[in-house]
């Protein structure tokens, strides 16, 4: 596992709306696993970033929500066809 952790937020915001969270620079993303509740949640876009470019492909890191930690993987990233800014991450707990 690295010795990454990435802060994020529950996230309280659905729908159309969130695009007002991608202009200020949070992507909006799912967190699940076996055992634990399904959770949307907010992250910094710059944060996940440096994080996506940074651990491998499949290597868990620590996800931290509101002081709560997981070890999670990296499991769905969807990106703009164009742009190639990312829209949405899942994040699955390892």
């Amino acid at each position: 596992m690295a010795n990454v952790t990435l802060t994020a937020q529950r996230r309280h915001i659905f729908g159309k709306k969130v695009k007002t969270l991608r202009r200020e620079g949070i992507l909006p993303a799912n967190f699940y696993g076996k055992g634990v509740e399904t959770t949307a949640i907010q992250i910094n876009e710059r944060d996940f970033e440096q994080i996506f470019r940074t651990v491998p492909k499949g290597e868990s890191f620590t996800l931290d929500i509101e002081g709560t930690t997981y070890p999670v993987v990296i499991y769905v990233v969807q990106r703009h066809p164009v742009t190639r800014r990312f829209l949405h991450i899942d994040f699955k707990l390892a």
